[in-house]
């Protein structure tokens, strides 16, 4: 598979990197010379990337093309470039629907979605992919795990959910500096709650969906302290609060994905 990408920003050096580090993969990448810093930076870091200034040399060079672009440039984009029948082309922007990519890359007919995460860089978590393409889940399994789903309302649901790392973070980062608040050095508050929050992660990641709210009520005793702060999140709305505010991401990504 020879990889082609158009758009260097975050996600693309994420998956490059996953892709040379973790995935032992050992073909040339093509990518854009749309971020200079970034692309020079991955150019100086792995030998098999070159960066290429024309768009239309990264089609005419490669099988798959990934498109990680903003969601208002995607379809203007495409609309420039001329693509073989035998292409595959893999969309990262949000909102921008099979029909409407089909529309662009005709005559090419092979064409997924996906929304690889940042932590793709380190070969882990997950990456919905919509429709199920082999070659797609093959890419993203070597850097994680593909989550291959038929239905597109099933795939911007998966999209929504992801809308919850900015708070995630900042959870993590609000508990480091209330320890720090506490007289516990900066390095062992910020070693100390990101450990933690791994290890639950990685416990949850052991069990199916019906065990995971089982694992929450293990976690309480009556009068306890787990209990105490839970109630407080419930009484303040944090929790209901979250899954509304998904819902109404789902919705946003849906009228986007509108023609």
């Amino acid at each position: 598979m020879m990889l082609g990408f158009i758009g260097t920003g975050g996600i693309t050096e994420a998956i490059i990197n996953g892709l040379f580090n973790h995935a032992g993969h050992e073909a040339p990448i093509l990518v854009s010379r749309r971020n200079q810093g970034r692309s020079k930076r991955l150019a100086e870091t792995f030998d098999l990337i070159e960066v290429v200034d024309d768009n239309q040399d990264i089609v005419d060079r490669t099988d798959w093309v990934v498109i990680s672009v903003l969601p208002g440039q995607t379809l203007e984009l495409l609309s420039t470039l001329r693509f073989r029948d035998d292409h595959g082309v893999i969309s990262l922007p949000a909102g921008i629907n099979l029909k409407s990519l089909s529309a662009h890359i005709d005559p090419a007919s092979r064409v997924s979605r996906a929304i690889p995460m940042p932590p793709v860089a380190f070969g882990l978590g997950p990456t919905p992919v919509c429709p199920p393409d082999s070659d797609v889940e093959a890419l993203f399994n070597g850097i994680g795990a593909a989550v291959a789903v038929e239905d597109e309302t099933q795939f911007t649901a998966l999209a929504a959910s992801t809308a919850i790392m900015a708070t995630f973070f900042a959870w993590i980062a609000s508990n480091a500096r209330w320890l720090e608040e506490q007289n516990v050095p900066a390095k062992e508050a910020a070693f100390y709650t990101t450990s933690v929050f791994q290890a639950l992660a990685s416990m949850a990641a052991r069990v199916d969906a019906a065990e995971l709210q089982r694992m929450s009520d293990d976690c309480l005793t009556p009068g306890g302290l787990n209990e105490q702060v839970l109630n407080a999140a419930r009484k303040a709305g944090v929790i209901d609060t979250i899954q509304a505010e998904i819902g109404r991401v789902m919705e946003r990504l849906q009228r986007a994905g509108k023609p």
